[in-house]
């Protein structure tokens, strides 16, 4: 007669080895890799399509990567598939991605760029996957559907106007009303804003405007080096 375990007695349990758990790796995105560019920016978007982006993004993490590639009509259904740098009037070519590491950049064999739809509507996630296939890099979000005109609306390519961050277009704003000529010489207010900031202790950073003309130099620059390096050997030549 088998006999009933003592309470309080060590009874080993047959607990499930994680050799024996099937290799389902879900989902996971990272925005390192993120930028806006022309024809790929988020201007002029309402609180619902970042709402729409972001239960995407959650729903396609709760699901098996092997499962949604090797699925035909999982694939399809959410437009799944490489981009065709060769589509007709697309805007951009590989190449013009160029803040991504180069070690990605310049293989595309192994790291093709590759996108999926966000809805019919609302556009498309566009990036790559990293070496362990588990990762997802978002490169460029494409509300406009400007990767891949469509020929049905006769290949066209729809403006688009970048968003900056809000502490980016508050210390724009603070620029732009210090310029402001005051008719009260011993204006508090102005005084006050010239100040601006009064903590350094917040944190070492620098904030300038570039004209036009010297914009497209800073990208060109900044593909090799950080920002911080290039101001680095601009006070060291002085």
């Amino acid at each position: 007669m088998k006999k009933s375990p003592v309470v309080g007695q060590n009874v080993p349990i047959n607990k499930p080895k994680l050799a024996n758990i099937p290799d389902q790796h879900r989902w996971s995105f990272s925005f390192q890799y993120f930028q806006q560019i022309e024809f790929f920016g988020l201007g002029d978007l309402g609180g619902n399509w970042f709402v729409s982006l972001l239960e995407k993004l959650r729903d396609l993490s709760k699901m098996s990567i092997d499962s949604f590639i090797k699925d035909r009509v999982t694939t399809n259904r959410h437009r799944y598939h490489r981009i065709n740098w060769e589509a007709t009037n697309i805007p951009i070519q590989r190449k013009d991605v160029s803040w991504v590491d180069r070690r990605y950049l310049d293989n595309e064999d192994e790291y093709p760029f590759v996108q999926f739809q966000i809805s019919k509507a609302l556009g498309r996630v566009i990036g790559f996957w990293d070496e362990t296939h588990q990762h997802f890099y978002i490169v460029l979000l494409d509300p406009k559907h400007n990767m891949q005109p469509s020929k049905d609306y006769e290949y066209k390519v729809d403006e688009t106007s970048i968003e900056h961050c809000e502490f980016l277009s508050l210390l724009a704003d603070i620029d732009r009303i210090k310029g402001i000529k005051c008719t009260d010489e011993n204006c508090v207010c102005k005084a006050k804003l010239n100040e601006l900031p009064t903590n350094l202790n917040r944190g070492r950073f620098v904030y300038f405007q570039l004209d036009d003309e010297y914009y497209d130099d800073f990208l060109e620059k900044t593909q090799s080096k950080s920002v911080k390096q290039i101001i680095e050997l601009g006070l060291l030549s002085h």
